[in-house]
């Protein structure tokens, strides 16, 4: 960092010289994340979740009428696709 201009103080500071526009030549670029990039891992992993919930009801079924259907196994499924999807659409990359 070069020398950076300096100015006085006006009024009650007794005139101390101050540092005046102490800003970096290279700046700092910071990457923010996009919100989808955490909802989809969000999703992915409730979907993981509903699914693991799915096979085990494999073993032991509910006792409803529609059990046979399996739709913790499907819309697990779904929603880790989708969670994926927005994971790998949306991940932080390297320029």
């Amino acid at each position: 960092m070069g020398v950076q201009p300096q100015g006085k103080r006006g009024g009650g500071g007794g005139g101390k010289p101050v540092a005046v526009d102490l800003i970096d030549d290279k700046p700092k670029k910071h990457h923010m994340l996009p919100v989808w990039f955490f909802i989809g891992l969000t999703l992915f992993l409730y979907g993981l979740i509903i699914v693991a919930t799915g096979i085990y009801e494999l073993s032991a079924p509910p006792p409803t009428v529609l059990a046979t259907l399996h739709a913790p196994i499907w819309w697990g499924a779904i929603m880790a696709v989708f969670g994926g999807f927005y994971v790998n659409k949306y991940r932080p990359r390297k320029p």
